[in-house]
């Protein structure tokens, strides 16, 4: 059995995605976090918080223990990791694959959402700032993230169902505005003891957001991207697979969740300097050269741009 946590600020499209998958799932059962909360008067507190925990935990265990279903949802703003570990840990010794996704989307799609729901009597106008300000949080939530932008419903619950399947690679990541030590030990795996550069860490690393992949529960790749002083391009680089993980289409998904990361946040435009010799990787992933050649530390390096 599958238990799959579908996360993401309100706004992100959680419930409408959540649906599409259950249609495409069966035998699929589907609950709103949300409904645990349908009360009047509403009030948040230590008591309340418990019991809502409580109820939630009871109901997916029930759901689990009936054998009825191979796939259960449940979708719900949780902006903090201790949310989900709590619920997790009130159902021990239950059978299921965990499954933990993070639907993200741009500022200016999420302010469309929550404007349209607003207009429609369905959230309040307080809605916006809160929406916002617990976006930002779900960066650092090691979850697989699924960038909403430009897809329906029904696109986002495809791409959850193949990963949940095996048939596409869908990773989870934290996405830092510090350097990690995991993402600090790949480096120094990668760049210093493989390849040979002495000056890995060039200071420019707390001014960057670092991704930080695992794969099997393992530290698996890395990179690290910053907006440069030109408005709307980013820089990615310091992208990194170990060894035990290569030729598996990593790199490939690394440079496409620090894209989306970098779109996210007002980008336009990606650059990065390539090592010459994987200058064909690059291009495969929309990538031009531009101009000559130039060496760092003796290795030849290409500079390169992506619209996106």
């Amino acid at each position: 059995m599958n238990l799959i946590f579908i996360n993401g600020t309100m706004g992100a499209g959680k419930t409408t995605t959540a649906r599409a998958l259950q249609k495409i799932m069966p035998p699929c059962v589907f609950s709103d976090g949300d409904n645990f909360w349908d009360t009047h008067p509403f009030a948040v507190n230590e008591r309340s918080k418990r019991m809502v925990l409580q109820n939630i935990s009871a109901v997916l265990s029930n759901f689990l223990e009936s054998g009825l279903f191979e796939n259960i949802l449940f979708c719900w703003v949780m902006h903090e990791e201790s949310i989900v570990k709590e619920i997790l840990s009130r159902m021990p010794g239950l059978p299921f694959r965990f499954f933990l996704f993070t639907l993200t989307c741009g500022e200016r799609t999420l302010t469309e959402r929550l404007a349209a729901d607003v207009a429609a009597g369905a959230r309040s106008g307080g809605i916006f700032a809160r929406s916002k300000d617990r976006a930002a949080r779900y960066d650092e939530m090691l979850s697989c993230k699924i960038d909403t932008d430009g897809r329906s419903p029904e696109e986002s619950a495809a791409l959850i169902a193949k990963a949940v399947r095996g048939e596409i690679l869908l990773l989870p990541y934290k996405a830092t505005a510090y350097l990690t030590p995991e993402a600090r030990a790949i480096r120094e795996e990668v760049f210093m003891r493989e390849q040979g550069f002495a000056e890995e860490f060039d200071g420019r690393d707390e001014n960057c957001l670092h991704l930080t992949f695992y794969k099997d529960g393992e530290p698996a790749a890395c990179c690290r991207c910053f907006e440069t002083e030109s408005e709307g391009v980013f820089a990615a680089g310091r992208i990194a697979v170990r060894k035990l993980f290569r030729g598996q289409g990593l790199g490939r998904y690394v440079l496409q969740a620090a894209e989306e990361c970098a779109r996210r946040r007002g980008a336009k435009e990606m650059t990065l300097s390539a090592q010459v010799r994987a200058r064909g990787f690059y291009e495969k992933c929309g990538y031009a050269a531009e101009g000559a050649p130039f060496d760092e530390e003796g290795v030849p390096h290409v500079r390169m741009r992506k619209t996106l």
